[in-house]
């Protein structure tokens, strides 16, 4: 009774061992796995294919080692109830010895099965800190801008996921078939960084000729290298993998110097591969971005000197423009002095046609005038053509005045100034015009001041200028009988007058006036321009004007128009005095 109840004792504990056992192998395959997965979502990490199968490889290791050891624990608990049941009995001494027996190689093989699961579940690990590398690798690639910086960090993560205690990455310089140095860690004596490197001779030179990777365990003893080993670099294995840009060759990575003194083998190979390859697609972007930017600096600099050549050029245009600017200045400034030299030469013409036709004139005349006089000598007042004679002498007088004046103003000869009296110079003036006015009905008022200063001119200069005045207010005034007609009631009145005026200066002033038609405003300005005339073609030069205002410069005078409209236009000449200009020169 007691032997059946101590049996069902040790089943009802057998059975709760059973259960925390079945408990205890859950915890220790879920948790694992839950840690992972959560490792792996945290960090973004992804597998690729062959990643997973060792994943899952691991995984069922770790399975198989937990069914053993359920197994293990079964087989104790069998001894167990063996034992107990021994004590009842000598029957199952000998089944007890084979269990025994059969628990201490059950031990032996659980024991290297230990010895394998802490072997995966450091590789496991270690999968898991390369997965890490990785993902860091990748994220400073996706924010790098510099190749060589890219490079160095690269030279980082790989000697980290390798374990490689020195490494070194170099830059091909295909153009000097060199290497430079971008990066190096690990040992004191390295070249400086950008230093240049002679890729022949050098133990990876096979890497750059061959382009694929070099995987030595012994460099004294592969024969791809067959050179001593340097102490510096402690194991004589080394790992070195060509890294490229699309298919041009860029750079070569170089291990060495492993932790533990163990030799580099495929795996490290194939984890450095990947991380190459997680970095070509950035190195290619970079490469493209820094070829832009020089592309982008190239087409400023020439931008730059399109920019200076423009402004040469628009500098040499703007050059340009103001010589014919100036050329065509001087081009109408020699027509002009041609027109005034042709118009010059017709005045010239004219006066020596003039004085010539007043010389013939002059001696009929005096025969008259002679004859005229001796007549009135033999006639009294009351005798019949005495009044008559008398006309005919006075008015042959009155033309001998105006040949001789005419003979005196046609009569070349060089500037002299000397001291005048303008009325004088007027009275000439009108001398010569003044039958004209009368016969086109033209009334002359004539308000000249007799107690004005002398001025200091050249008369002949001066008297020119008044006759061209009066011609052009003579034509103003039939202009505007043609254009009003009979309708109009406006007096034909030619008005010169002279005054005394202190202004800036003592001046003695002569104002011209008419009741003529009247200076467009537009006009005004231009009046005095060489070659401008609102006279219908053939009625006019231009030039009268023109010379007026050039003659007055010359006095040092001014002459202006005073005011104008439709009832008329006042010119007023302004010149200095005689002592005020000596004053002023002297």
């Amino acid at each position: 009774m007691k032997t059946a109840d101590a049996g069902i004792v040790a089943h009802k504990s057998s059975k709760g061992l059973r259960l925390k056992l079945l408990v205890v192998q859950s915890i220790v395959f879920v948790i694992p796995f839950l840690i992972i997965s959560y490792i792996f979502n945290k960090n973004s990490v992804t597998l690729d294919s062959s990643q997973m199968i060792i994943m899952a490889f691991i995984l069922v290791l770790i399975l198989a080692g937990i069914m053993m050891l359920r197994q293990i624990f079964e087989r104790f608990f069998r001894m167990a109830s063996i034992v107990k049941n021994a004590m009842g009995g000598e029957e199952s001494a000998s089944v007890l010895q084979k269990d025994t027996d059969e628990l201490h190689e059950i031990t032996v093989s659980f024991e290297g099965l230990m010895n394998k699961f802490e072997n995966t579940t450091d590789q496991l690990g270690h999968r898991v800190y390369e997965l890490l590398v990785i993902k860091e690798l990748i994220e400073v690639a996706a924010k790098s801008s510099d190749i060589d910086e890219l490079l160095g960090v690269l030279l980082e993560k790989v000697m980290a996921a390798t374990r490689a205690q020195t490494g070194s990455v170099m830059r091909i310089e295909h153009e000097q078939d060199k290497f430079r140095l971008v990066a190096s860690r690990g040992l004191r004596s390295s070249p400086e960084i950008n230093a240049i490197l002679d890729i022949k001779g050098s133990p990876v030179e096979k890497v750059v000729r061959g382009r694929q990777t070099l995987l030595v365990e012994d460099i004294e003893t592969d024969e791809r290298t067959l050179r001593l080993s340097e102490p510096k670099y402690g194991s004589p294995s080394f790992l070195s993998m060509p890294i490229f840009i699309k298919e041009k060759l860029l750079a070569v990575s170089n291990l060495s110097r492993k932790e533990g003194h163990v030799f580099f083998d495929p795996n490290d190979e194939q984890i450095v591969a990947i991380m190459i390859g997680e970095i070509a697609f950035a190195l290619e972007n970079i490469k493209l971005h820094l070829e832009i930017k020089d592309h982008l600096n190239n087409l400023e600099r020439r931008t730059l000197d399109l920019e200076g050549t423009n402004k040469l050029l628009t500098k040499e245009i703007d050059n340009r423009k103001q010589a014919e600017v100036a050329l065509n200045e001087a081009y109408e400034e020699l027509k002009q002095t041609q027109a005034q030299l042709i118009q010059s030469a017709k005045l010239s013409s004219i006066g020596e046609l003039s004085a010539g036709v007043a010389h013939e004139l002059n001696q009929p005349l005096m025969v008259i005038r002679g004859h005229a006089q001796m007549l009135l000598r033999q006639l009294t007042p009351e005798m019949d053509f005495y009044e008559e004679m008398e006309l005919i002498e006075k008015n042959t007088k009155r033309l001998m005045r105006i040949i001789n004046h005419l003979r005196v103003f046609s009569r070349q000869s060089d500037t002299n100034f000397m001291a005048l009296d303008v009325n004088n110079v007027i009275e000439n003036a009108f001398l010569m015009i003044a039958e004209q006015l009368r016969l086109k009905e033209i009334e002359i008022d004539q308000k000249l001041n007799p107690d004005l200063p002398e001025v200091r001119g050249d008369g002949n200069q001066l008297e020119q200028v008044l006759l061209n005045l009066i011609t052009n207010a003579r034509d103003a005034i039939e202009q505007r009988k043609e254009s009003d007609g009979d309708k109009s009631t406006v007096s034909n009145k030619l008005a010169v007058e002279t005054r005394y005026a202190e202004s800036n200066g003592k001046y003695v002033e002569i104002l011209v006036s008419d009741t003529g038609c009247g200076i467009r405003k537009e006009d005004v300005h231009k009046i005095f321009d060489p070659f401008f005339t609102t006279k219908d073609v053939g009625s006019g030069t231009g030039l009268g004007l023109s010379i007026s205002y050039g003659i007055i410069q010359d006095h040092q005078g001014n002459i202006e128009v005073s005011e104008t409209g439709p009832e008329g236009t006042t010119i007023c000449i302004k010149l200095p005095i005689y002592s005020a200009l000596e004053i002023h020169t002297g």
